[in-house]
């Protein structure tokens, strides 16, 4: 007799597999190991996802990267036209409630495309991210300063954004409830803004 796919069923091994992915990486994560989370056997996965891969591109697919980055422009594109990141305007707010609220909403989905999909075709997407930081940034303190910036301030720049990175995933590995999430954004882009703030008058003196 053929069985029938259960939506409940594929649902519950695609929500095993997000959380399988965002603790192990994909490359750690195993079929076994998501059967397992979502109480199934693991035969019965393949029922529903021909391999890993297509477990992996069903959590993250393609169009997930390409709204996160377009997000992520929007939002240094708003910081690279203030005059003072310290005192934003409500434009460039909105932008970074954007994108916050997408980082509150897809946390793990977040946490696996910046830090866990090493030898998946996304494993490349946190370099985007910090060269998505950088272009705009170095274009505005060209814009500032007419100048480019020495490579010792560009090698620190691009140490500034790495750690973005790093730091953006502790946060939503340390924090699941909005509040928290929040909160703890504001304090990091409070440092963060005032920290670049600086950086810029040292880069023009």
């Amino acid at each position: 007799m053929v069985q029938t796919r259960k939506p409940e069923t594929h649902a519950r091994v695609l929500a095993a597999a997000e959380q399988a992915f965002a603790e192990a990486g994909y490359e750690g994560a195993t079929v076994a190991d998501i059967a397992a989370r979502a109480g199934v056997s693991t035969g019965n996965v393949y029922r529903y996802f021909e391999n890993k891969d297509a477990l992996f591109y069903e959590v993250l697919p393609d169009a997930f990267a390409v709204t996160f980055l377009r997000l992520v422009q929007r939002r240094v594109r708003a910081l690279a036209r203030a005059d003072d990141l310290t005192a934003l305007d409500a434009s460039a707010r909105g932008k970074a409630e954007e994108l916050l609220r997408f980082w509150v909403e897809h946390r793990r989905q977040v946490i696996i495309l910046l830090d866990r999909s090493k030898g998946s075709r996304h494993e490349a997407f946190a370099e985007r991210f910090v060269s998505a930081l950088m272009r705009p940034t170095l274009a505005k303190f060209r814009a500032d300063t007419g100048t480019r910036l020495s490579g010792a301030a560009r090698f620190v720049l691009e140490q500034i954004f790495r750690n973005t990175v790093r730091t953006i995933v502790s946060i939503l590995e340390a924090h699941e409830d909005e509040a928290s999430i929040r909160n703890a954004f504001q304090g990091f882009w409070s440092y963060q803004l005032a920290g670049l703030a600086g950086f810029s008058k040292w880069v023009a003196t």
